[in-house]
């Protein structure tokens, strides 16, 4: 757990190499002491500005989101208005040295792939932007499959690499491959191992997209993720302790029917699907076979 002034401190040491390799030095506002952070306030925002012969970076904290913005200076040094380049989970409350390490990479790889010499940056494919906390706590937009994504790569760093890679690859975010094969295995781990912190900060973020997720990402949480702890009365006693009302009741109902004979059967078909026949078609009858003909061998009207 870490406090914000804490957590800010070690972004900017963690970003402050590849702002200096590509020539930006952060904007001193008036009036900052010697020995202060040059940090600005919009509101709720905090914000870091860096400017230089590239163009200008700003690192921007608020609402649990760290975000990055950029702009590039043209040929003749102009440097038009800023635009977010990525946005990730940014919560001191939770974080650890490891989720500041995975988001100085990220912000890191960002403004190398803009400004720097060496990185192509076809190999950068810009991730969708995840739901805000006060967007969903207010009821603007419903948290998404891509957010769950954001939010656990903080607890999993080594999950950053694959989350980015499935969107490379697709040019969309395929959440039932991602999970399926990387991130439901580490939540899984995690609730065997029974660390109390590690499961506090998982669940902090289930809880939280669950309740305030679209029916998809219930589904996903519910099936895809915790479905897969097979009815464990272990697991599903560990799970029970940290998971919020809704959900508990939910899992629970998803667990049971999964292990039942139905369960089993439905997830068998939906991993190994039978092959696709296709319908006989029925042999017209003489009735048919004479409209087609034009009439011809139908009896005569009276």
């Amino acid at each position: 757990m870490l406090t914000f002034d804490d957590a800010l401190a070690q972004v900017l040491h963690g970003t402050a190499q590849v702002l200096a390799d590509n020539g930006f030095a952060a904007v001193v506002p008036e009036g900052t002491k010697k020995g202060e952070r040059p940090t600005q306030k919009n509101g709720d925002e905090t914000f870091v500005d860096f400017v230089g012969d590239k163009g200008q970076v700003r690192l921007s904290f608020a609402d649990n989101k760290a975000v990055l913005l950029l702009a590039a200076a043209d040929e003749n040094g102009e440097v038009p208005e800023l635009k977010a380049a990525s946005t990730n989970f940014f919560d001191p409350e939770s974080f650890d040295e490891r989720d500041i390490k995975s988001l100085c990479n990220e912000i890191n790889d960002t403004i190398a792939s803009k400004f720097g010499e060496t990185k192509a940056k076809a190999k950068n494919a810009k991730m969708p932007t995840p739901v805000s906390r006060s967007a969903a706590k207010a009821g603007a937009q419903s948290y998404d499959a891509n957010t769950l994504a954001n939010r656990l790569v903080a607890v999993y760093p080594e999950l950053k690499a694959p989350y980015h890679e499935n969107y490379e690859r697709y040019g969309e975010f395929l959440a039932e491959e991602f999970f399926t094969q990387y991130a439901t295995e580490r939540i899984i781990g995690t609730l065997r191992e029974g660390n109390k912190q590690t499961l506090s900060k998982l669940f902090r973020i289930l809880n939280d997209i669950y309740e305030n997720g679209t029916n998809d990402t219930q589904s996903l949480i519910a099936v895809t993720i915790l479905g897969e702890m097979q009815n464990d009365p272990a697991l599903l006693g560990t799970a029970q302790d940290y998971m919020c009302e809704d959900m508990s009741e939910t899992v629970v109902l998803v667990n049971k029917f999964l292990a039942s004979p139905a369960g089993q059967r439905a997830k068998k078909k939906m991993l190994d699907p039978p092959p696709y026949k296709p319908k006989k078609q029925k042999k017209p009858s003489a009735f048919a076979q004479a409209l087609a003909g034009g009439g011809q061998g139908m009896p005569p009207t009276m």
